[in-house]
């Protein structure tokens, strides 16, 4: 009998060492894994820690920027601590620039009423309208355009003006360039620049601000002028550019928001232009010669 309880004890004394080593290896791969997690853990709030930094550093950088749109008095203010709401300081921020917007507005506004007298002075009244003279394989082919109304557009069709009234555009040329523009630039048929015709004729060298209303969008056989804030260069548009040449279609932009300037319509030889953008889309490289750029007066 004695053997039998010896045989069953050390049976048991057996069966519970395995399991408690069995228990014991589980409990050491769940150690592991929290080890794992913690360690985890631990890498996630460092990576957490530096993003804060980070953060903290971008939005003092960002502070401090925006410390530059204010005045020194109200800088000191924020220094003194009178004033250490960040809701008053945006909105003394915003307060600031809409009054610099009204500023620029207010300027725009008075040059665009100066070229308006000047070019009923220099130019008269009514609409003004405009022949250019292309030459195509050897043939001469006119198209006219009639320019946006003073009312509308009085810096752009002044500044348009001078330059035809100055003959900058006679012998440069129409480049092809995209699917949906002709681009006349203000260079010879050698590809050298004019800029220096503009000079000796005391012209700007391009428009002092982007001109533009949504009365004149750019619909096709329209005419705008290229870059911001505008000119020399003036393009002819033969499709609909409204919206991609219109206020936020060209995100390049540092001031996307505003639109390129249109200031004329092709209203005859629209079949020229037609020809040469389907020149274009045939992939043709050739130039086309403005021979002469004229005013028509009625």
């Amino acid at each position: 009998m004695s053997t039998v309880i010896k045989i069953s004890l050390f049976a048991f004394l057996c069966y519970y060492t395995i399991s408690l080593s069995n228990d014991l290896a589980e409990r050491d791969i769940i150690l592991k894994d929290m080890r794992r997690d913690f360690e985890n853990a631990e890498d996630t709030l460092e990576q957490n820690d530096a993003k804060i930094k980070a953060a903290l550093g971008s939005i003092e950088s960002l502070q401090s920027q925006f410390g530059q749109l204010l005045t020194e008095d109200q800088r000191e203010e924020i220094a003194d601590g009178k004033d250490l709401n960040s809701e008053v300081m945006y909105q003394k921020i915003v307060e600031k620039q809409s009054a610099m917007v009204s500023r620029v507005n207010d300027l725009q506004n008075r040059i665009a009423q100066l070229h308006r007298v000047e070019s009923m002075e220099q130019f008269g009244n009514g609409v003004y309208i405009v022949q250019f003279n292309i030459q195509i394989e050897g043939g001469i082919f006119p198209f006219v355009v009639e320019l946006a109304g003073l009312e509308l557009m009085p810096h752009s069709v002044q500044y348009f003006m001078q330059m035809v009234s100055a003959k900058v555009w006679d012998n440069t040329v129409f480049n092809h360039r995209a699917s949906r523009i002709l681009f006349a630039e203000l260079k010879d048929t050698e590809g050298n620049d004019k800029i220096n015709l503009l000079v000796e004729k005391h012209i700007p060298t391009k428009l002092s601000f982007p001109e533009y209303t949504d009365k004149y969008p750019h619909h096709k056989y329209t005419l705008g002028f290229s870059g911001r804030p505008g000119g020399p260069g003036f393009y002819i548009n033969t499709d609909d550019n409204a919206q991609t040449h219109g206020p936020g279609g060209q995100t390049m932009h540092a001031l996307h928001e505003e639109a390129d300037p249109c200031f004329g319509t092709v209203v005859e030889g629209q079949q020229v232009i037609d020809w040469m953008q389907t020149m274009t889309n045939k992939g043709h490289n050739d130039q086309y010669t403005v021979i002469e750029s004229v005013r028509i007066v009625e």
